[in-house]
């Protein structure tokens, strides 16, 4: 498999990713099946996932109203 291609797909790769991550830790050796099946598959779904669920960067007034709305800021103080 080259990329996913439909839904399907895309729900058993994030599952399996799913199953993978307990089995590999930072001292697994790149080398091992599992070390190898799951950054495969994560780059998968990440391109998967990028062109089918991207939410776009934000834009400065989204971020600004964001940081505005986090602080407690009604309005801006200028």
């Amino acid at each position: 498999m080259t990329q996913i291609e439909n839904e399907q797909q895309y729900n058993w790769a994030v599952a399996r990713v799913e199953q993978l991550l307990p089995l590999v830790t930072d001292e697994t050796p790149r080398t091992d099946p599992c070390s190898i099946e799951l950054e495969l598959l994560s780059h998968l779904v990440a391109d998967y996932s990028d062109e089918h669920y991207s939410i776009g960067r934000p834009s400065t007034l989204q971020i600004l109203n964001e940081v505005m709305d986090t602080r407690g800021v009604a309005e801006p103080v200028f």
